[in-house]
Formats: C-alpha cells, sequence, structure tokens
C-alpha cells in the first residue's frame, strides 16, 4: 500500500468515476484500476461494487474512504514538515462565489503572483454547498464564501467581514422614486434572482416566509453581470451584494431601494477545514486577505 493507491482510491470515491478519477489525477484509467485492485488485494475487500459501468463503495470501501482522507492529510502534513521552506510554493486550490471571483479575488490574486510566483493557483467556482464537501474531501485547500455566520466546528473561519446586500432598480423604476419600499411592493414587479441555493436569495426567501408575499421571478441564476444589466434596463427589479453595484450606483445606472423591515446583511468567510496542514502558501494567502480585507 502506498499514497498513490490510497489517493487513487479517494479520488474514485469522491467522483464515482474511474474515467474522471484517471483525468484528474493525470493517469491512464487502467493504471488507476490496477492500483484500485491492488489495494483490494492487499486489504482482502472489495472497496467497490462495480454493476456495469456503474460503481458505488461497498460497506468496507465507506470505511477505509474515512481513513484514507485521515492518511492523506497526515501524509500531506508530515511532507511538509520535513520541506518547510519560507518561499510559498506548490498549487494552492481556492473556492469562491462568482461575485467573489469578479470582485474581490483580482486584487488579492494580483498581489499573491507578485509575492509568490511558483505558487499555481486554482479557483474553483461554486456556492457554499459545493465547498463543504470539497474541505471535508481535500479538494480544496480554502473557501471564501458569503453567508450567515458558519457554526460547524470542523472548519475554522480565519477571516469574516459583514456585507450589506441591497434591492436595485433603474433609477427610472417606478420603486425607486418611494421613499420606502416594502415587501408587498416588490411582489408588484418582476424579480430578478440568482440560482436557487445562492446565499442571499435563500436569505430573502426566508426573511419573506411571513409576509406572505407571492414574487413574481422573471429571471433567475443569470450571472450577476447579466441581472445588473436586466435591472438597469427596468424590467425589474435584483437583489445583490452592494459591492458588486457599487459603478452601477455611482453613474445611476442602477439606484439602491429603501428596503424596510428585513436585515439583509451576510459575512464573506474565509475558510478551512480544522484538520488541514497549512502550508505555507495557504498561510501566506490568508495574510493577504487579511491586509487587503
Amino acid at each position: 500500500m502506498d499514497i498513490k493507491q490510497i489517493k487513487a482510491f479517494v479520488t474514485v470515491a469522491t467522483l464515482n468515476n474511474f474515467t474522471r478519477a484517471a483525468e484528474q489525477l493525470g493517469y491512464v484509467q487502467s493504471s488507476i484500476t490496477s492500483q484500485i485492485q491492488l489495494l483490494e488485494k492487499e486489504l482482502g475487500v472489495s472497496l467497490f461494487e462495480r454493476l456495469g459501468k456503474k460503481i458505488s463503495l461497498t460497506a468496507e470501501g465507506e470505511e477505509f474512504l474515512i481513513h484514507s482522507r485521515q492518511m492523506i492529510n497526515l501524509w500531506e502534513k508530515a511532507k511538509g514538515s520535513v520541506a518547510a521552506s519560507d518561499v510559498p510554493k506548490g498549487k494552492l486550490v481556492i473556492g469562491a462565489h462568482e461575485s467573489i471571483c469578479a470582485f474581490f479575488l483580482p486584487e488579492i490574486l494580483q498581489e499573491y503572483n507578485r509575492r509568490y510566483p511558483d505558487v499555481e493557483l486554482v479557483i474553483k467556482m461554486g456556492s457554499w454547498c459545493d465547498f463543504e464537501s470539497d474541505l471535508r474531501e481535500n479538494q480544496i485547500d480554502v473557501a471564501i464564501l458569503i453567508d450567515r455566520k458558519l457554526s460547524v466546528s470542523e472548519f475554522v473561519i480565519d477571516k469574516e467581514r459583514n456585507e450589506p446586500f441591497a434591492l436595485l432598480a433603474s433609477p427610472e423604476h417606478p420603486l425607486s422614486g418611494r421613499e420606502h419600499v416594502y415587501a408587498k411592493d416588490v411582489a408588484e414587479y418582476p424579480l430578478l434572482m440568482t440560482g436557487e441555493g445562492c446565499s442571499w436569495r435563500v436569505l430573502f426567501k426566508r426573511a419573506l416566509e411571513n409576509s406572505e408575499t407571492a414574487l413574481q421571478l422573471m429571471s433567475e441564476g443569470g450571472s450577476i453581470q447579466t441581472l445588473k444589466r436586466l435591472a438597469s434596463f427596468g424590467l425589474g427589479v435584483t437583489l445583490l451584494p452592494l459591492f458588486a453595484a457599487e459603478d452601477e450606483i455611482k453613474f445611476e445606472h442602477l439606484k439602491k431601494l429603501n428596503f424596510c423591515g428585513i436585515d439583509l446583511n451576510l459575512l464573506i468567510q474565509v475558510v478551512y477545514h480544522k484538520d488541514k496542514w497549512v502550508s505555507s502558501a495557504l498561510a501566506a494567502f490568508l495574510e493577504i486577505c487579511k491586509e487587503k480585507w
């Protein structure tokens, strides 16, 4: 049994697919298959059930997966302890929401690249639903979230910052001329929303649960740029973090509505798993986040 076999097993188990695991690890599929077979032979158990082209973990495979992830984390810590260097290098995988990638990360990554050109940066866009499992499975090193306060003990919040959200509309929109806007007012017009599972969409939906207000969804699942564009042409009202619409508000393409009765605030949080080995590359990234925020 060696670390390559363990990594192959964890990758196949995570992706539920030999071909995709081979592509991710840079091997041919036959090599991955061979590594799993050698591992099963040494353990004396079947780790996967193979039904046609579908695979699933056996009970023994589920149990071994828990220990395998721990072994990989220990291997990374051990490797880092004997190969420690003051100069960050290697690969750093960062998970972040689209809005973070568009408005916060570029400045941070530019500075990181300037200081540490030997580190390969990989960005994975998604939501907390994606990143929660990715952090547990060591698929990403760190995640930057926009969400409510995270209260899961297995994750470390290294940095957090409060971020206000707002309902935005064209300056010519009927709601833009009102001194106060309520949920019942918003319900009279089309709403331009991000996709299901987006943290601020969930926040807004929960906040309105007791208002008995049925909202008109004109668009959902679009990018932030698309939603801003549609709203600026008077086609509806959109809900976005204020930092994502600073320029549009400044140049009067969009106007912040004075929405009453509901707190529209979330937190930007920089998170990693408590069992994660904090490499010099990760430590440097966390430090730059603190400097810039």
